[in-house]
């Protein structure tokens, strides 16, 4: 922002399309102009993030970012970010249930939010007899449009990767005996603007007694991780990587690891371009893991939290007419 000034030339350039592109690729490729962002949940009106280097997470925050709106609610919590943009949130989760998602594609050249709102019937059941509302945002054209969805289910919140064009959400269903259960994956085309449904290998769940699971990305391929807790159920200890290793091939998921996780997790956050694996304890202290140096505290206890991995960018909003 501080160069747009120099002069009206200088302006032009860093705003040229073509040099937004390339100055992107670089900053893709540059192993210093990768960032966490992290949000705390204190229900302040007076809302910052704090921006890490994802070299070492154990320093200061580089950057307190401010947040350039007021919450109502008091509450902000980031769904993502998509070449160095954040999409950062507040909403009432009291009045429905919400899941979200945020990409972009290169075909369309645009960035698009999905909301997928589900209403309690009059049981208080979300998968009753009021189908879901699907709505995308398009930052291009700065308009909502309703889109169809025609699948009775439910769609993980803790699983929004997008890579590949599409964003990504592990889907949940109901099986005969009322038990909840990852039934497959569905995607939604950025630029088609379309869902559908992709098959999960069934090897990933056999023999789980109980599980949660998660979607990420990583080197431009499907990871799904998924965590385990012991048969007394008192604590998560065990955590499962499948890597898709062709991309919508279902045969091609493959286990790569399975860590040993004594403390707990009560969320993944996604890997870093290192190829760290962030992790959530349930006493809110982020840690690590990596295949050779195992699993290591990066920051004390934070409180509750959001995090999102991001590049440094000259991306900007367009402006609307």
């Amino acid at each position: 922002m501080r160069f747009k000034c120099v002069s009206k030339l200088w302006r032009c350039t860093i705003e040229d399309p073509n040099f937004v592109t390339m100055h992107l690729k670089h900053s893709a490729q540059s192993g210093t102009s990768w960032y966490v962002l992290l949000t705390g949940w204190n229900f302040s009106r007076d809302q910052r993030s704090s921006l890490y280097p994802q070299k070492s997470l154990t320093l200061a925050s580089q950057l307190e970012i401010e947040v350039p709106f007021i919450s109502p609610i008091g509450y902000y919590g980031v769904i993502g970010s998509c070449n160095g943009l954040i999409y950062y949130l507040f909403v009432d989760m009291y009045v429905a249930c919400m899941v979200f998602g945020f990409g972009y594609s290169d075909k369309i050249d645009d960035y698009k939010v999905v909301r997928i709102t589900y209403f309690p019937d009059k049981y208080g059941r979300y998968l009753g007899e009021i189908d879901p509302k699907v709505d995308v945002y398009s930052l291009g054209t700065n308009l909502w449009r309703t889109v169809k969805f025609n699948f009775r289910c439910e769609l993980s919140h803790f699983s929004r990767g997008h890579f590949n064009g599409n964003l990504h959400w592990l889907l949940m269903a109901i099986d005969e005996d009322h038990h909840w259960y990852f039934r497959s994956i569905i995607t939604f085309g950025v630029a088609g603007k379309v869902f559908n449904e992709m098959a999960l290998l069934k090897n990933c769940f056999i023999g789980l007694t109980y599980n949660r699971a998660y979607l990420v990305e990583i080197n431009s391929s499907l990871v799904l991780l998924i965590n385990c807790r012991d048969l007394i159920g008192r604590s998560y200890e065990k955590c499962y990587i499948w890597v898709m290793t062709k991309y919508s091939v279902p045969n091609s998921w493959t286990k790569l690891h399975t860590l040993d996780l004594d403390e707990g997790v009560s969320r993944f956050h996604g890997f870093m371009r290192s190829g760290e694996l962030l992790m959530q304890t349930y006493q809110h202290v982020l840690i690590s893991w990596d295949s050779s140096m195992g699993l290591t505290q990066l920051l004390r206890k934070l409180g509750r939290f959001d995090l999102v991995t991001m590049v440094e960018s000259l991306v900007f909003p367009k402006e609307q007419n």
